[in-house]
This record gives C-alpha cells, structure tokens and sequence, in this order.
C-alpha cells in the first residue's frame, strides 16, 4: 500500500492506497498539510474503474447499524467510517481532485467533533496573533474580505475550522478554499471574534447575542449527518462557542478600513 499523511487541525490521518496515482492526487492537493506522525486516523482509498455508479444525487451521511459506524454516499463516491476504531474505507467512481477534496471536506466535519470542533463556511485570518473568523453563505464577501487583508494570515476564505478542546477557542488554517483558489497556511491562534458579514457603504460593527449568533452561526456549519445523538453534540459545540467568543455583524465596503473599527470594537 502507498500512504501519505495529512493533518488539518491537528488531526492527522493517513491515506492509504495500493495505487500511487490515488495518492499522489491527495499528495498534489494537500501540499503544505502534509504531515508524517502517529496517526489519529486511518482511511483506505479505492478506484473502481466502469460506469460511473448512482450511489446518490446528494451527499448523505446515515448511522450503519453501529453508533459509531457512518455510511457516507454520493454519486462519485461511497465510503464507510468508524468513529470509535477511528478508520474508514471509500471508493471513487473516478479518480479526479474535486471528489477526493469534498469526501476530505465531509470525514473531517465528522472526525472532528470528537475534539470539539467544527467546519463552518467562513473565512479565516490571523491578525496580531489573533484569530478571526468571518461567516457567511457563498457571496456575503468572505473571499472579498480575505482579499482586502493583504497584512493578514489567511487561514481559509470559505471554510474555517474551530475547536474547543482545551482552554480558549482556537481557529484553525484548511487547504479548503473557495474564490481564491489558496489553501490557508496551517497555523492556529486563539479566536478573538465571530463576524457575521453584510454588505453596505460604510464599516459598522455591531455586537450581537449569543442567541442571535448561534443562529446566524448554524447555517454556515458544514454536517450531513442523519443521527440526532451526533447532531445534538454539534449543536452543543456551537453553543459553547458563541458564548465563549464575542459575537458580532460586520457591515463593510470594499476597503481595508474595516479593520480599523474591528480593533476599536
């Protein structure tokens, strides 16, 4: 079998294939992510060639028997995980970077809810060694925000990964990109902020309840699974977070200048 490492958010599994081109796919699109180490995780990748099979129309995340055990299907993928033995096995209809990268995007919001964490539609940048995190659906302007934060360290400009297993919340760089077609650099730092974006003429920052945020908050979490225990404990996450980290609505045009009213907030 040929392996290789990857490890987002510290969490770090290994990818193993009898092919080296299966590999050298995840090698060529992970790069800066890559990381040799004791694995936390382990996923084995197949290719079957043919037809491309009608697994699903859209991604589906279902318990299979087992509370730990997850089926997770679409039609260019079917594969199968086991968060308690912490591996897991999927199959590709075809062998391209797109499929490869949104299985990465679906067993990771699933793996890392043991750490307390989660992926949510948001960019990311480290500023002053402080972390903050800008959410908001396709157009609210999270890649238009990145792009504007030339002095900042971007962690994602479309999804962003948070965790709260010890101490402060902490925000995390994906190789999950959106416009900018960057992945983040894979660093991590305390999360000073949750910014909900909107569009208008001038920068106003607004601070808003831990109520209000979490609702604004889940919409933008990355889950596709059908378990109410499993749901319940991201809920629960996000709970927790908003209230630990302040909460705000950014309103900003497209200039720099929001930074200056994020720091007097």
């Amino acid at each position: 079998m040929d392996e290789l490492s990857i490890a987002i958010a510290g969490l770090r599994t290994v990818v193993a294939a009898r092919s080296s081109d299966v590999t050298g796919v995840a090698r060529d699109r992970y790069q800066g992510f890559l990381s040799p180490g004791v694995s936390d995780w382990r996923i084995e990748v197949d290719v079957r060639a043919g037809p491309r099979p009608l697994w699903a129309d859209d991604v589906v995340v279902a318990r299979d028997g087992s509370p730990a055990r997850f089926l997770i299907t679409r039609e260019d993928f079917a594969a199968s995980v086991d968060l308690d033995r912490r591996c897991g096995s999927v199959t590709f209809a075809s062998l391209d970077e797109f499929s490869v990268d949104t299985f990465v995007r679906i067993f990771y919001s699933l793996a890392l809810v043991e750490r307390r964490g989660l992926i949510a539609h948001a960019a990311s940048l480290i500023r002053e060694s402080r972390a903050y995190l800008f959410c908001g659906r396709s157009g609210s302007g999270k890649t238009t925000l990145a792009r504007l934060s030339s002095d900042a360290t971007l962690l994602s400009d479309e999804l962003s990964v948070v965790t709260m297993t010890d101490g402060p919340a902490r925000c995390h760089g994906t190789p999950f990109w959106g416009e900018l077609a960057r992945a983040g650099e894979d660093l991590a730092a305390p999360l000073a902020g949750i910014y909900f974006l909107r569009h208008g003429d001038r920068h106003v920052v607004e601070p808003i309840t831990p109520r209000r945020a979490l609702e604004r908050l889940l919409p933008t979490v990355v889950f596709f699974a059908r378990d109410r225990d499993l749901t319940a404990r991201v809920l629960d996450i996000a709970a927790d977070l908003v209230e630990a980290v302040p909460c705000f609505e950014l309103t900003f045009r497209r200039d720099p200048g929001f930074w200056e009213v994020i720091e007097r907030g």
